[in-house]
């Protein structure tokens, strides 16, 4: 096994008419020699896109993820955040081409330990806002018929990042729709 340090590259679109985009983030890419590029064509809300997933397990300690853009990564604080963590805790570096962000420098990496904080301080405001709401009020959060408890487990499974929406509905017993209102209230 050797010990050289590669360069995953991963490269999204959020639609397959996005040819061009997909184009843009490939040529950025060439200066760099990216060892293995993945791409696809997604959403970036998505927590389980099959193409960045590989790119995340074929990713060992001391490679670099080259990405052009952070959004191309994921559409909010939160998902860019869990996502960084993963890539810390296995020593794994992350170069935004567009942003100028490298995790192997300190200014990269104050830059991602700031967006953490940030990221879990608006996830604890969210939670206290909504706990405060409830308090406040008779009514259930969600659709009649969508008890106080469903609202925090369909919350909290979103939270994770591990489910798609729909598959949090079929799990916690409501409807697709219902998931989508619930997440729009607490502002998720």
């Amino acid at each position: 096994m050797t010990n050289k340090h590669r360069v995953i590259a991963y490269a999204r679109t959020s639609t397959g008419k996005q040819d061009l985009g997909i184009q843009v983030q490939l040529s950025a890419f060439k200066p760099f020699c990216p060892d293995l590029i993945y791409q696809e064509q997604i959403s970036g809300r998505l927590e389980k896109r099959p193409e960045l997933l590989k790119a995340l397990r074929a990713l060992r300690k001391n490679d670099t993820l080259l990405i052009y853009k952070l959004d191309r990564l994921g559409r909010s604080t939160q998902q860019l955040v869990r996502i960084m963590n993963r890539l810390n805790d296995r020593g794994i570096h992350l170069l935004s081409i567009s942003d100028n962000i490298n995790t192997t420098t300190p200014n990269g990496r104050c830059f991602f330990t700031i967006m953490s904080a940030i990221a879990e301080l608006e996830s604890d405001m969210i939670s206290k806002r909504t706990k405060d709401a409830l308090q406040q009020t008779d009514k259930k959060l969600g659709r009649p018929g969508i008890s106080k408890e469903t609202a925090e487990k369909i919350l909290k499974l979103h939270k994770t990042g591990r489910l798609h929406n729909n598959e949090i509905a079929k799990q916690c017993g409501v409807s697709l729709s219902s998931v989508y209102n619930i997440l729009k209230r607490s502002n998720q």
